[in-house]
């Protein structure tokens, strides 16, 4: 597993396939291998770029986690692949992350797919994340129980039991110092708050949700794509809020579109 020490922190990152980069970002659950539906497809035609972010599984843990750390390593990671441009597809706090690179780099960004993002927290959001947090730091052998009946449709958990089993023991067998810094990571999306900046974010846009999310429900999205000045959107029927897992053939038809198109606009 490559790692560089990269802004002052030790991260995992992995590298598949190649041509035009695309760097995926990670839900604050996820590691870079929840991506595997996506880069075995994608990474037929694109350079896939994927990293754990500070406090995530296969990276450092620092006792600082902000969400501009984040924007940071990030750049610092393209730095090191000698990457001076990308598309970027983030998915929710992934996805929070690759908008505020949009605003902080934009000449690194070629395009953007925001997926089951926001840009502020409202009151639901904050209480079910906040809760999150607390488990995490008090009782981590209920997270995954915690978490689970917001990140997924319900018929999707009816229908996929095995695969929300072997999640759960997946999640039981991280390292203990997974869940302090997984409540770190949830401290830093609560200060979230960049709607107002969101105009001046001018990138093709993609913004993606599952059309069942109760975590981040649409209306999130749809403010995404009222406010960004270059945005498509799009909603994927039957899916909740980890729609990159549940309805991957949708996602990644959605993402070939979209890059294809914007591979093309590069070109003309």
């Amino acid at each position: 597993m490559p790692t560089a020490t990269l802004n002052g922190a030790k991260l995992h990152f992995d590298t598949e396939g190649s041509g035009p980069p695309v760097a995926f970002l990670n839900g604050i659950m996820m590691t870079t291998a929840s991506w595997r539906a996506q880069t075995a497809v994608l990474g037929k035609r694109y350079r896939c770029v994927l990293h754990d972010m500070r406090g995530q599984l296969r990276s450092e843990k620092p006792e600082r986690i902000t969400l501009d750390d984040h924007v940071e390593d990030f750049r610092a990671l393209l730095d090191h692949l000698a990457i001076d441009c990308c598309h970027v597809v983030g998915t929710s706090y992934g996805g929070e992350v690759g908008l505020l690179f949009a605003a902080a780099y934009p000449e690194r960004v070629q395009s953007l797919a925001v997926i089951s993002a926001v840009s502020e927290v409202g009151p639901r959001l904050r209480r079910q994340t906040e809760a999150w947090a607390s488990v995490a730091r008090s009782c981590p052998g209920q997270l995954y129980a915690t978490t689970v009946p917001d990140n997924y449709a319900s018929d999707f958990l009816g229908a996929h039991s095995d695969a929300v089993e072997s999640g759960r023991e997946r999640l039981a067998g991280y390292p203990d110092d997974f869940f302090p810094a997984f409540a770190r990571l949830v401290d830093a999306f609560l200060m979230l708050d960049i709607t107002d900046r969101l105009p001046d974010i001018a990138c093709p846009t993609l913004v993606l949700c599952g059309a069942e999310d109760t975590l981040k429900p649409v209306r999130y999205s749809r403010l995404l794509a009222d406010s960004l000045p270059n945005a498509t959107f799009l909603t994927v029927p039957d899916a909740g809020h980890a729609v990159v897992v549940e309805r991957p053939d949708a996602v990644n038809t959605a993402l070939l579109g979209f890059l294809a198109m914007h591979e093309l606009a590069m070109h003309e």
